[in-house]
């Protein structure tokens, strides 16, 4: 780690590509969030729209236990990807210290 930060702190010009690339990665991360949160309101207001339009009553109990069902596979997901993203780290460190 600490090369990484010498040879940046010696290349000034890769240390700036560097941060624009992770400008756009974070950039393209955020379009992408932003996206799905747009296409999740479409399709709760087309929902609701068909519920309004078949004449059946609009339950918010529905819509609680879809959405505590939602949390429940992110929060699955994200400890998924955690416990990924700490065995790849510790693989990385120990390769690294193999190196040296």
């Amino acid at each position: 780690m600490e090369q990484i930060i010498e040879y940046f702190s010696a290349n000034s010009v890769h240390l700036a590509a560097a941060l624009v690339l992770a400008f756009i990665i974070l950039f393209s991360f955020v379009k992408k969030l932003l996206k799905l949160g747009l296409v999740i309101a479409a399709v709760f207001i087309i929902y609701i729209a068909f519920l309004v339009f078949s004449g059946r009553e609009f339950d918010p109990e529905q819509i609680n236990a879809a959405g505590e069902k939602a949390a429940k596979i992110i929060n699955e997901g994200k400890e998924s990807l955690d416990k990924t993203i700490k065995k790849k780290k510790n693989q990385a460190i120990d390769n690294l210290l193999k190196e040296n």
